[in-house]
């Protein structure tokens, strides 16, 4: 018997697949007619109409606009912007045709172009704001509450500094202001002193600059153009701060103190007073006077960390060469001004023959040691006055042994190297107690306006 008759089925009883079966057709039936004659007919012919598609090919084809085309965009210039009918045509036939099409636009003018590497004239910077004058100005710009005007916008030329200016920093080279100094006795001409308006010039590397020697190596060794400076070959050759070898500067480990070579010499403080423990009790060190910065750069041996710092003076360069050592340093002088240091900052104070007068002006020098040195720390002071006795040099060190008495300092040791060469530690008290029981108040007890970071 035929199994796929209508017969068979209605004989079988299989009316449910006979339903749905008819069902279906008549579905299609109206889906096809709706959409040869409704809204969707669209779809559905645009849909049948397309080509294959091709792998890698473009279509070609040709697209009219009907709407009327927008109005033209508003620019600055109002007789630039224009709106006209361009008509693109295809490139010549390729493998991968491009599409052809009729677009009504509006065309603004071209930007400028950007300036040639090889121009003249000095860099552009746009939408950078003009310097501001008023503190608060400069408050709400920091804090990001300031909405840029139009002034605000103007083109900023910076020009290219004068190669002098490599080693010009606006702060300490002011000359003008230096020259209105009314006293230079206190170390003045060697502290801030900042112009205003500030230079706006690029500085320009020195002639033949390379990227700087590695760490660690670069503790020993520097390239010599970029510090150019041979001053100090000749004016400490006898104390093995920095020699010059072919392209390079080294540095032996040599100072002033440092007969036998800084190494030895960082021992010899740790012999003179086995509680100082480098790396363990002692690990933040400011070193003052510090040349060439080969006192803080061997400490990092022993786990310390130390900030170094020397004036801008006759040592040229100094500086220069402990930041391209890779060693932490900076420009500063103990004179009138508070050093930028919290309270309580630093484990240990070192000088070695730094040339501060400690006892003069009141001893503020010393006292302004004494605000920065943490309770239980040491100052270490190698000098001549201590361990020279003719007069000259006993007047210098009764007089800091009498101000380190005031403040409550004990002189915790004292030594002299295999050269003769001496120093003393300093402790300060772990607690303020003993300032009380002075039986007079001098040096006097600070203002309690002048918090831990007044000197920020």
């Amino acid at each position: 018997m035929d199994t796929s008759s209508v017969q068979y089925l209605f004989k079988e009883r299989k009316f449910p697949f006979i339903f749905v079966l008819s069902l279906l057709l008549i579905t299609v039936t109206v889906f096809v007619f709706t959409a040869t004659t409704g809204p969707s007919s669209s779809i559905i012919s645009y849909y049948f109409q397309q080509p294959p598609l091709v792998r890698n090919a473009t279509v070609s084809k040709t697209i009219t606009q009907t709407q009327p085309p927008p109005p033209p965009l508003q620019s600055e210039d109002a007789a630039v912007s224009k709106t006209i009918t361009q008509t693109q045509t295809p490139p010549p036939p390729s493998e991968n045709p491009a599409v052809s099409k009729t677009v009504t636009q509006t065309e603004t003018p071209p930007p400028p172009p950007l300036p040639s590497d090889n121009a003249s004239v000095s860099t552009v910077v746009t939408n950078a704001p003009t310097p501001f004058t008023d503190k608060t100005a400069n408050d709400d710009y920091n804090s990001g509450n300031v909405t840029l005007g139009q002034s605000d916008l103007d083109l900023i030329k910076w020009n290219t500094c004068v190669p002098e200016a490599v080693d010009y920093i606006p702060c300490l080279d002011n000359y003008e202001a230096i020259k209105q100094l009314q006293s230079r006795k206190r170390m003045e001409k060697h502290e801030r002193h900042c112009p205003s308006p500030s230079p706006r010039c690029l500085v320009s590397l020195p002639y033949g600059y390379r990227l700087p020697v590695p760490w660690p190596k670069s503790r020993d060794m520097i390239w010599y153009n970029n510090v150019p400076h041979p001053k100090l070959v000749d004016y400490k050759k006898d104390q093995n701060w920095v020699r010059k070898s072919g392209d390079y500067f080294v540095f032996p480990g040599g100072g002033t103190q440092f007969k036998q070579g800084v190494t030895s010499y960082i021992d010899f403080i740790q012999q003179t007073l086995s509680t100082i423990e480098w790396g363990k009790h002692v690990r933040v060190v400011l070193d003052v006077g510090c040349g060439v910065a080969s006192f803080g750069g061997y400490l990092l041996d022993k786990d310390v960390i130390t900030m170094s710092f020397a004036p801008k003076d006759e040592h040229d360069a100094q500086i220069q060469f402990a930041l391209e050592r890779g060693i932490p340093a900076t420009l500063s002088v103990i004179g009138t001004q508070k050093l930028p240091f919290p309270d309580d900052a630093y484990d240990l104070i070192h000088c070695a023959r730094c040339r501060v007068h400690w006892y003069g002006d009141g001893g503020l020098p010393l006292i302004e040691m004494n605000r920065i040195l943490r309770p239980g720390g040491f100052f270490v002071w190698s000098a001549t006055p201590v361990y020279r006795h003719d007069e000259k040099h006993r007047n210098v060190w009764n007089a800091v042994v009498a101000l380190t008495e005031s403040m409550c300092w004990k002189a915790v040791a004292r030594g002299v190297d295999s050269n003769r060469i001496g120093l003393v530690v300093f402790q300060k008290p772990v607690s303020y107690s003993c300032y009380e029981k002075r039986k007079e108040n001098n040096p006097p007890l600070c203002d309690k306006k002048d918090g831990l970071n007044s000197s920020w």
